[in-house]
């Protein structure tokens, strides 16, 4: 019990360590309860007492001049063990006081009553007392007095401690807000913010530093004149509707957006820029975009298409001249060539062949990076073009001595595709299968309909790929080594291309496979919106 006893006391005064408010200073709503207490109740003496573990401590007092006792002369420190109001007619008579001190001398109490203080959780920290020099006792009226005022002491105490704690908050969302805004003002990235009313609102320094200017009131509308905003091509001003951070004000969520930021005084920024809502309680709210300069980036990448480019024609014409040489003397236009100058020529040749491949791969990738590869759509029906796909890979195909064959049923839907780039990119599955399938092998196309789309499947029982490398696949200039796979050739390039090629088409691609246990590389179309009706 003792224990028990203890770890509630440990409670009692961890809570009146949260108020605050032993010590402090005087309130006058504190000072208006006791001032009422005494005139309603006829009492010269009303405290609001306070009991921590060796005093008692009085935060308002009417009619006593003492600030506070030691507790354990404390009428208040019995009342709050009662837990409900205590009264004392005469303590001269009460054995628990007749000796106190405060009794047998001044203020010389005679009649007690108090009412304990109680928090929400029913920890109570003090009472609202009233005490008389003469003996008496109170009426029913004067208890519910004493009983309401009390409730009005808790209920300030409770105030008091929300107003504490609201100040304790407000100063961490300064802290937090001080924090936040050196970081904003540290990044290397612009930051500009708009409120909910769709006013710029913040520009962080970098920013500030790029457009030469500070916030500005003004619509929207105005933004890109005044702040110099044009399309990433620098040359086409910035339509309204494409302004990055009025977007996010609308609720849109911005990836990648390009823009140009043409300050004066200074050169053209290229600016990538991603941002979105603060907050998304309504269609317009507060809004943030970050942007990140890439011009250096875009030069960079400028430059390297241009070699790419450049290097890539140059070497065309005199491969071109080489390859017809090659095969002008592989045709016996010098007469028949002994058997080691025809190996030494059908290496030369596959040479070429390989090396012209390459060229044509990194012009298609840079076109494709470059937006220059225009593709031209057109609804047709799938089957005839996987056919003629087969036809064109046999030749190929024959040279590893693995066959190639179209699974019945195939579906024949009508495809919404540049027939010339699927060619592309099923030229490029079933070449890819056909060299990594064991001799005899054979090479399968299946075309399945789906609910709104197509799938079509390259399969192989070759060598397999191990699913640790399945995600590079896609990537540029990804060749696995597994073995044998440098002896069998290639770019690396090519189902980077069939992926862009297939999703400028609105598809996807992917594999599945296993190692030893062949390959399906796949691609999905969209069925125009009647197919799929």
């Amino acid at each position: 019990m003792a224990m028990a006893h203890d770890a509630n006391e440990e409670q009692r005064l961890a809570a009146l360590a949260q108020y605050q408010i032993m010590d402090s200073a005087s309130e006058q709503a504190f000072d208006d309860i006791t001032a009422l207490a005494s005139l309603w109740l006829d009492m010269p003496i009303a405290l609001i007492s306070l009991v921590d573990d060796q005093r008692q401590w009085f935060k308002s007092r009417v009619g006593l001049d003492a600030q506070q006792t030691y507790r354990d002369l404390a009428f208040c420190a019995h009342a709050i063990e009662q837990g409900v109001m205590m009264e004392v007619p005469d303590a001269r008579l009460d054995p628990r006081f007749s000796h106190n001190p405060l009794v047998t001398e001044s203020p010389h109490v005679r009649f007690y009553a108090g009412m304990p203080i109680s928090t929400p959780l029913g920890h109570r920290l003090g009472t609202l007392c009233v005490i008389d020099s003469k003996p008496r006792q109170l009426e029913p009226r004067q208890r519910e007095t004493l009983e309401r005022l009390s409730r009005m002491v808790e209920y300030q105490l409770q105030l008091r401690l929300n107003l504490l704690h609201s100040a304790r908050r407000e100063d961490e969302l300064q802290e937090e807000r001080a924090l936040a805004e050196g970081l904003l003002d540290n990044m290397h990235a612009g930051v500009a913010v708009c409120d909910a009313k769709g006013e710029l609102t913040r520009f962080n320094n970098t920013a500030r530093a790029w457009h030469g200017l500070d916030v500005r009131k003004m619509p929207p509308e105005q933004w890109a004149d005044y702040y110099d905003l044009y399309r990433a091509d620098c040359t086409t001003p910035l339509p309204i509707e494409e302004i990055p951070l009025l977007r996010a004000w609308r609720g849109e969520h911005v990836e990648n957006a390009e823009i140009c930021l043409q300050a004066q005084s200074q050169a053209p920024r290229i600016l990538l820029c991603n941002g979105g809502p603060l907050q998304r309680h309504s269609r317009c709210s507060a809004a943030m975009v970050v942007m990140h300069d890439i011009t250096e980036l875009r030069q960079a990448t400028l430059q390297k298409s241009q070699f790419l480019a450049t290097v890539s024609h140059e070497l065309r014409t005199p491969l071109t001249s080489l390859s017809g040489a090659v095969g002008l003397l592989r045709g016996g236009a010098q007469g028949d060539l002994p058997a080691a100058a025809q190996r030494l020529l059908q290496i030369a040749h596959d040479n070429a062949s390989r090396l012209n491949e390459l060229i044509n791969d990194l012009l298609d990738m840079e076109k494709l990076e470059a937006g220059k590869l225009p593709l031209v759509c057109h609804e047709q029906p799938l089957r005839p073009l996987l056919e003629q796909a087969l036809e064109d890979n046999r030749p190929y195909a024959q040279r590893f001595k693995v066959s190639l064959q179209l699974t019945e049923p195939c579906a024949n839907p009508i495809v919404l595709v540049d027939a010339r780039r699927l060619l592309q990119v099923l030229s490029n599955y079933l070449s890819n299968a056909a060299k990594f399938s064991h001799e005899l092998g054979e090479v399968r196309i299946e075309c399945e309909q789906l609910a709104e789309r197509v799938e079509v499947r390259v399969i192989d029982q070759g060598i397999g790929i191990d699913p640790k490398h399945h995600s590079a696949l896609f990537q540029k200039f990804a060749q696995l080594d597994m073995g044998d796979t440098r002896k069998r050739g290639g770019t690396g390039l090519g189902l980077a291309i069939c992926k862009e090629l297939i999703e400028r088409m609105q598809g996807e691609v992917g594999v599945s496979s296993r190692l030893g246990e062949g390959a399906s590389f796949w691609f999905r179309l969209p069925l125009p919106a009647a197919e799929g009706d």
